[in-house]
C-alpha cells in the first residue's frame, strides 16, 4: 500500500497492455489455424493482480478454440535476474531462484510439446493442488508461513 501510485499505474499499464497487444496481434491467425502458443510468465507473489490478469487473459482465447489447439503459459515462481535482486524466500530449497536459461529452455520445450502449463519449480505443482480444495483462510496461512507475503521486503531490483 505504500507504493507510488504513478509507478504502480505505469507498471500495470506496461504489463497489462503489453500482453494484451501481443495477444491481439497474433491471436486472429492462431484462431484461424486452431493452433498456437501464447506464453506470458506471470509475476511472482507480490503482484497477484498481474498473475490473475495474465491467467484470465490467457484463458479467454482457449474458449474461442474448442479443439484445444491453443496452449499458453509458463509459471515460474521467480527468476534469478536483476529485476528480482534481493527477493528472499523462507525456504529457498523448495522455491529456489530459477536460472533464466532454465526458464527459457522449459518455455521452448512447452511450446514444442504443446504443454499448457509449466510450473517452476516443481513445488508449484503442490500449491496448485492445494488451491483446488483448501479454503482461502488455510491458503493464506500457508503463504504467511512460507514467506510469500514478505519475500519482497528485501527487494533491491529494478522497479
Amino acid at each position: 500500500m505504500d507504493c507510488d501510485d504513478d509507478a504502480l499505474l505505469k507498471s500495470q499499464h506496461i504489463n497489462t497492455m503489453g500482453q494484451f497487444w501481443t495477444t491481439k496481434a497474433f491471436l486472429p491467425r492462431m484462431l484461424e489455424l486452431q493452433h498456437g502458443h501464447i506464453t506470458a510468465p506471470p509475476r511472482p507473489p507480490p503482484w497477484p493482480s498481474w498473475r490473475a490478469l495474465t491467467l484470465g487473459l490467457l484463458d479467454c482465447p482457449k474458449l474461442d478454440c474448442p479443439r484445444g489447439g491453443l496452449h499458453h503459459t509458463v509459471l515460474p515462481f521467480h527468476t534469478n535476474t536483476e529485476m528480482f535482486q534481493g527477493m528472499r524466500v523462507r525456504f529457498p530449497a523448495l522455491f529456489p531462484p530459477l536460472k533464466p536459461e532454465t526458464v527459457a529452455e522449459r518455455t521452448v520445450d512447452a511450446v514444442r510439446t504443446n504443454t499448457t502449463y509449466v510450473y517452476m519449480p516443481w513445488t508449484m505443482h503442490a500449491l496448485v493442488v492445494l488451491k483446488s480444495f483448501m479454503p482461502q483462510a488455510a491458503l493464506e496461512e500457508i503463504h504467511k508461513f512460507s514467506g510469500t507475503y514478505s519475500c519482497m521486503n528485501t527487494f533491491k531490483g529494478r522497479t
